[in-house]
């Protein structure tokens, strides 16, 4: 899969937080939503997939040393097509500290991942 990723800033109030928007028009494999940071954790506060149209499966996980996630930490979600999904977590879902956020897509189609979190 090749994804692009963009990074709109976070507004007024936010604290060192974080949004990256990921879209692929092929979602096969995986790739780093956030890279990791030395000695700290990627929070997630909510995570939203768009599935184009074809179903996919996709899996979040935290770490890629072999083109799959080190550790899945949700799915594989099995998505119809044109569907999406949206998790919002309180409190939020932590990572392993020094350890990316990754997507494992399965099949060829359309994928758009948003992501709202902070590095702590």
């Amino acid at each position: 899969m090749a994804i692009t990723l963009t990074t709109p800033e976070c507004g007024p109030g936010s604290f060192a937080g974080f949004i990256v928007n990921g879209v692929s028009t092929d979602a096969s494999g995986c790739e780093v939503l956030k890279a990791g940071v030395t000695g700290k954790s990627i929070y997630i506060n909510r995570l939203t997939i768009n599935n184009g149209a074809n179903a996919l499966s996709h899996t979040i996980g935290e770490g890629e040393t072999t083109s799959a996630p080190d550790t899945a930490l949700i799915g594989p979600i099995a998505m119809a097509a044109n569907t999406s999904l949206v998790f919002d977590f309180y409190p939020p879902m932590k990572l392993t500290a020094a350890t990316e956020l990754v997507i494992d897509s399965t099949g060829a189609g359309a994928v758009c991942v948003f992501v709202q979190g902070y590095i702590d």
